[in-house]
């Protein structure tokens, strides 16, 4: 049995995606937190079962003549269902036949709508999945705004098996990423809500995040340009995460990202280009990643209470 394939969407869609090369482009284009992301293949391909170890005793130094003591495991059997990423299009038969056939209008079109649905899953991830768990764990820190006009600065450890991407192994077996599927077989069919006429596909993916381990996962809430984190509470976040510079990042608005660069004043701060051959520059703080994407809110987030 070959190993499982686990990368971000763009490397799976080289590994998978012979079909169609440049759907994942599409798809990540707008979204660098979704680009970033390593997804593994879930455990029942809709599902993933995981073993959330929660208590390890014993082991240890022991005398020379002494026997060893037993170590004992003490763990949770989880259960993380992925989502559907996905949506259908839809083409009446006159405007079909005026742009040359419904072929050519979903071709048009049809990069347009996966970079909707990267945009969309991106921003689930963010407040559906990555800002509640951070909540939840306990893993916030207060920047001192009120009011709801708000940012969130987030620092995310990703861990193989605990807090990761999930993709159904068999959803790629029409050699694309996102499933396409002409509805009624590309036949012509009336739009129940309205009773035109027209063409349809569907567009289908199996995803998902599972977050197991509440020690990768925090955030700085209540963040504005009146109450900026400071460096001290961008360090305590990225503790609390326990950062890695190999897997660790930090992802926000890009507005906060000026936030950062106003309180760590090109010192802790810093940006460089990830290779001589690439022209677009990295934002750091110390050793760790700054990935800035607008699926954050542009100052809207809700006061968090602490």
């Amino acid at each position: 049995m070959s190993d499982p394939i686990i990368g971000t969407l763009k490397e799976l869609s080289i590994e998978f995606s012979k079909k169609q090369p440049h759907q994942v482009e599409y798809l990540t284009e707008k979204t660098p937190l979704l680009d970033a992301i390593k997804f593994e293949p879930a455990s029942h391909k809709l599902w993933n079962a995981a073993e959330l170890v929660t208590d390890i005793s014993g082991g240890g130094f022991v005398d020379m003549d002494a026997p060893l003591s037993d170590i004992n495991y003490s763990t949770e059997l989880k259960k993380v269902d992925l989502k559907i990423m996905g949506g259908k299009m839809f083409v009446p038969e006159v405007k079909a036949q005026q742009y040359g056939g419904k072929e050519k209008w979903f071709a048009k079109r049809t990069p347009a709508a996966m970079k909707k649905l990267g945009m969309d899953s991106e921003s689930a991830i963010i407040y559906n999945n990555l800002r509640p768990f951070a909540l939840d764990s306990g893993n916030k820190i207060n920047a001192g705004g009120t009011g709801n006009t708000n940012y969130s600065i987030m620092a995310v450890r990703w861990e193989s098996g605990e807090t990761c991407g999930l993709y159904n192994p068999d959803g790629f077996g029409q050699g694309a990423l996102i499933n396409t599927l002409a509805l009624y077989g590309g036949n012509l069919y009336e739009r129940r809500s309205d009773g035109v006429n027209g063409y349809g596909v569907r567009l289908l993916g199996y995803f998902g995040i599972q977050l197991l381990n509440p020690k990768t996962v925090a955030g700085i809430f209540n963040v504005t340009s009146a109450k900026m984190p400071t460096e001290m509470q961008i360090d305590d976040m990225l503790d609390m995460a326990r950062a890695d510079a190999a897997n660790t990042m930090i992802i926000c608005h890009p507005k906060a990202v000026g936030f950062m660069s106003e309180v760590g004043k090109g010192q802790r701060y810093q940006m460089d280009s990830k290779d001589d051959n690439v022209k677009r520059r990295i934002k750091y703080w110390d050793d760790i990643p700054i990935i800035s994407t607008r699926q954050f809110l542009e100052g809207a987030e809700a006061l968090v209470s602490f």
